[in-house]
């Protein structure tokens, strides 16, 4: 067999792998959640871009910290640079309807801790728990 006959295998993307309801899907969900809450508290989207994964209640609650954000932006003028990387994600599986997970936030001047819980409800994986550090 010459090199030219060997080829690839099909590149499949993890998500795609698994089933909806199966609490493995939720890794692929973390980083980019947790990107998008940051972001909803420095002002810098929409409070409701998050409403497909979060439940109500953590609208509203990241509503209040983007109200603070902006209440204190008029005050002091500081706009927070643009900057965030999201590092040292963890997944932990407990069990078939719950999944807990962390994920470490870098921005420029400062780095957070974002703790978050979702769980399997009847549309799909809802963030039911969300901390912001």
């Amino acid at each position: 067999m010459s090199t030219t006959d060997q080829r690839p295998a099909p590149v499949t993307s993890p998500a795609e792998s698994y089933a909806p309801e199966d609490p493995r899907t939720v890794e692929q969900l973390i980083a980019p959640v947790a990107r998008r809450a940051v972001e909803i508290v420095r002002d810098m989207r929409p409070e409701n871009s998050l409403s497909r994964w979060v439940t109500p209640e953590i609208t509203q609650h990241l509503a209040r910290r983007a109200s603070l954000t902006r209440r204190l932006r008029a005050s002091t003028g500081y706009a927070p640079p643009r900057q965030l990387m999201v590092t040292g994600v963890r997944c932990c599986i407990v069990n078939d309807q719950t999944v807990e997970a962390s994920c470490v936030l870098r921005e420029p001047d400062r780095v957070r801790f974002l703790a978050m819980r979702w769980e399997l409800r009847h549309t799909g994986w809802r963030v039911t728990v969300l901390e912001i550090g």
